[in-house]
């Protein structure tokens, strides 16, 4: 397993590697206590493992901290010819666990959410408890689904190139938009998420392709909550546009053994946003496990 050190603050995360399904991909280890318990942090699409920056530190005493970044995306390798969707990402899971090898506490966010919700009935037995963090069940609402499709088709599928570190931060949008970050906080985001080519250009740490796996793809049906048989927290951003108060109480209602938390002062990407309070909604969680096992 090859390790380097990420390009944070000092007291931050190890950079790591492992090989899994035939891909090498990345994950930041914040070390903690793998005795206590292991968490394992999923990002959402187009995203990567520096989305879980605020939020990791805070979760490291109660237990190992660990970020994924999914295939094609972060430092995680790119697949050719394309392999990419839910079904892949839940394979990244379960070779993932798999190197671990004790279960976790999978806290998923958005994309990583919905991936979460699979793993929850795919890889039960590997899983002490889920997280789902502002990801609906099933697919975003229309007009959002819209949306992303026809800035995929603008966009084209070949990765951009630009001349410069400040291009990046110029051009880096969060989707939704919403957001509490601020604009140098969204910069240092940006560039944790791009590299500098050989040719002295800047880009994304992302494949465009990722966004075009329906066209390869069998997608995955949507996951049955019922059969979820894991104590689930399911956290929303109380400004969320993506996942309405609604569709989350209704996912509480079908999970067994349930709790529904909201986020103040947080749009979707909730772990950006309000990261003390995720990280402390999270603790409170584990803690209730640990209190029934007493």
């Amino acid at each position: 397993m090859g390790q380097e050190q990420a390009a944070t603050a000092p007291a931050g995360p190890t950079s790591r590697f492992f090989e899994a399904n035939g891909l090498r991909l990345h994950y930041l280890d914040w070390g903690g206590d793998a005795s206590r318990r292991t968490f394992v942090l999923l990002h959402g699409g187009a995203a990567h493992v520096h989305w879980w920056d605020y939020v990791a530190p805070i979760l490291v005493p109660h237990g190992r901290v660990l970020a994924l970044d999914f295939r094609g995306h972060g430092r995680s390798q790119w697949v050719t010819p394309p392999h990419y969707g839910p079904p892949a990402y839940v394979q990244d899971v379960r070779g993932f666990v798999d190197e671990i090898g004790t279960q976790v506490v999978l806290v998923g966010h958005s994309m990583g959410g919905a991936v979460a919700q699979w793993c929850a009935l795919m890889l039960a037995d590997r899983l002490e408890a889920l997280v789902i963090v502002d990801a609906p069940h099933g697919p975003p609402p229309l007009w959002r689904r819209l949306q992303w499709r026809w800035r995929r088709r603008a966009q084209g599928g070949k990765r951009p190139e630009l001349k410069s570190s400040a291009d990046i931060a110029r051009k880096f949008r969060l989707s939704p938009p919403g957001t509490y970050l601020t604009k140098e906080q969204l910069q240092e985001l940006a560039l944790k998420g791009a590299e500098q080519l050989p040719n002295g250009n800047w880009a994304f740490r992302f494949d465009p392709e990722t966004r075009a796996w329906r066209r390869t793809e069998q997608p995955l049906k949507r996951p049955n909550l019922r059969r979820v048989s894991m104590p689930t927290l399911i956290l929303r951003g109380a400004q969320s546009e993506l996942v309405s108060m609604r569709v989350a109480r209704r996912m509480k209602r079908r999970i067994a053994v349930s709790q529904y938390r909201e986020i103040p002062r947080a749009f979707h990407h909730v772990p950006l946003d309000n990261p003390v309070a995720t990280a402390e909604a999270i603790i409170e969680f584990v803690e209730g496990l640990d209190a029934n096992r007493g």
